[in-house]
């Protein structure tokens, strides 16, 4: 059974706190793991809490540049379990935990002539 996330929200949200984890059991939800987040779940539902955007080919694989076609929703506990998996994917793939080349990304922003103005223009007051 398919079940739109925005629509899941607004109906916990409209509930009070005491009716909240029967309606979210009804609906067969992981709850988190904490007993803080599911409290926190329960007496303050946030939107981000059932839903969020994923890339299709991880960021961490190539597909952060990529356009819309490379997102689509997933309920925040199958978007929190697909992190997991790329996480250890990652851990496999990298056995010796060598740290990944990290880009500033102020520099693929900044022509590399400029960067010196840059540096030089957050000191100058106005």
């Amino acid at each position: 059974k398919s079940v739109c996330f925005a629509a899941l929200f607004l109906r916990i949200q409209a509930l009070q706190p005491v009716q909240r984890l029967s309606a979210l059991q009804d609906v067969k939800w992981i709850s988190p793991k904490s007993s803080r987040a599911l409290n926190r779940l329960l007496q303050n539902p946030k939107e981000c809490d059932f839903w969020q955007a994923d890339h299709k080919i991880p960021v961490m694989e190539g597909g952060g540049s990529c356009g819309l076609d490379n997102f689509r929703t997933l309920c925040t506990p199958c978007h929190n379990n697909e992190t997991e998996h790329q996480r250890s994917r990652n851990r496999l793939s990298n056995p010796c935990n060598e740290p990944k080349k990290v880009v500033d990304i102020r520099t693929l922003l900044v022509p590399n002539n400029s960067k010196s103005e840059i540096s030089t223009s957050k000191k100058r007051k106005y």
